[in-house]
Order: structure tokens, then C-alpha cells, then sequence
């Protein structure tokens, strides 16, 4: 009978951890590299996760759950927890969904990249019948970054999300004072309001560039950082920002 000491299955067992990591590597830079580049806006949240404090959490405008809400899967007989298909319509830099589709083959004779998506029963409509399903995209849910750039992002995108704020409040005022005058009088947000002092629309924006298979799965390629496009890869270089005072 063979004996293997100690150390032999110790460096055997690292040998197969490392052939792993490997694998998994290489996957991950050929996923980035074939697939069909797309480019989703991401909503301005807190980039830093409270334990780990080194990845960027990506909330996708027009992709989040609850976005996109569907009638025709419970008509074809789909259930919850089955996927459906989405081709993609671009306005400006970025895409949104375009028209779904029961099969893979369906959404891709389209033509153009075809995003994945699982069905889960409308609110308040959970039970064996739902008539209502809404969407959750197959999307990659964090930018890895060194905690420098983490904190960076975070206040740029903290002061965007101010500026959107301010600017909601104001058009929200506008509508109110021109169509309802008596709510626009209760509205304590409006207290301050001045018709002539608009905020400006000239705010940044943000998204994630992606890589998307042909089987609608996707990878993260980069950032879109206010019309500047930062492509990475796992073993080059990284999106590196300072932070501002």
C-alpha cells in the first residue's frame, strides 16, 4: 500500500486550489473579452459593503427588480423561477430592455445581445396563479476596487445623488404650483421654491459596462465614469480613483 505523507497532500490539495483559481480566472477574462458589449446606467448608492468595504454595490436604472413587470408568462403557462429573454434598445450611451421572449433562440434571432431574466410573481400576487410576474435581470452585483477608490465613488456619487434629489424637488414643485396649487401650498418641500432658480440638468451620470454571452449571462468589463469608459481585467489594471476634501 502507497503512504503519501503529510506534505504530499497538503501541496496536492494547494496544486488543485490553484488550478482552480486559475480556471476560474481565465473564465472570467474570456467571458469579459467574447461576449457582446453593452452599457447599463447604475443609480448612485452606497458603494462600500459594511463588512467587506472594498466592492462598488451596482443598482441598474431600468434593470432593478421591479422595473420591468410582465402578463404574457403566465399566459404561455411559465411559472416563478423560470428565465425569460430580453433584447436591448440603446437610448443615449446606455441600453434598457427591449421586447421579452419565452426561449433564448427566439430573443437572439433578433439579432444583438440578449439579456437573462428569472420571473417571480407581482406583489401582493404570490400564490400557485400569479397574472403578473416581475423580472430580476442575471446581472453582476459588485465592482470590486481598492478601498480608496470605494470612498471616492461613494462621495462622487453621493454629490450626484444630491443633484438628482434637487432637481426631482424642484420639477416636483413646478407640476404642483402649475396643476395643483392647493397641494403645492401644503407641500413643505416647496417652501423654498423659486420657479426662476432652477437646479441643473447637467448632472453626471454613471453605468457599468458589461460583457453579455450569447446565452444572455454577463460579466463586468468596466465603468462608464461621466463619459469617460475604464475597461479592466483581473490581472491588469484596475479603475483607481483619490478622494477629494
Amino acid at each position: 500500500m502507497i503512504r503519501i505523507s503529510y506534505l504530499a497532500r497538503a501541496g496536492l490539495g494547494l496544486a488543485v486550489i490553484l488550478a482552480l483559481l486559475g480556471w476560474m480566472t481565465f473564465s472570467n477574462e474570456r467571458a469579459r473579452s467574447s461576449g457582446h458589449e453593452v452599457l447599463l446606467q447604475t443609480y448612485p448608492i452606497d458603494p462600500r459593503d459594511v463588512f467587506f468595504g472594498h466592492y462598488a454595490v451596482l443598482s441598474y436604472r431600468d434593470f432593478n427588480t421591479g422595473d420591468v413587470r410582465l402578463s404574457w408568462p403566465a399566459e404561455q403557462g411559465l411559472e416563478a423561477g423560470d428565465f425569460v429573454y430580453f433584447t436591448l434598445t440603446t437610448s443615449g450611451p446606455f441600453h434598457q430592455p427591449g421586447e421579452s421572449f419565452a426561449t433564448l433562440d427566439e430573443a437572439a434571432a433578433q439579432g444583438g445581445p440578449v439579456l437573462k431574466a428569472e420571473l417571480f410573481p407581482a406583489f401582493g400576487e404570490y400564490g400557485d396563479s400569479p397574472e403578473r410576474f416581475y423580472v430580476r435581470f442575471v446581472l453582476p452585483r459588485q465592482y470590486f476596487a481598492d478601498p480608496e477608490t470605494a470612498m471616492a465613488i461613494q462621495a462622487d456619487l453621493q454629490t450626484v445623488r444630491d443633484m438628482q434629489q434637487e432637481r426631482s424637488a424642484w420639477e416636483r414643485c413646478l407640476d404642483l404650483q402649475e396643476f395643483e396649487p392647493e397641494e403645492f401650498e401644503r407641500a413643505s418641500v416647496c417652501d423654498d421654491f423659486d420657479p426662476d432658480n432652477a437646479p441643473t440638468t447637467d448632472i453626471p451620470q454613471y453605468g457599468a459596462i458589461l460583457s453579455v454571452s450569447e446565452t444572455g449571462e454577463a460579466v463586468i468589463k468596466g465603468l462608464y465614469y461621466d463619459g469617460e469608459r475604464v475597461i479592466d481585467s483581473l490581472t491588469g489594471p484596475r479603475f483607481v480613483r483619490e478622494r477629494t476634501e
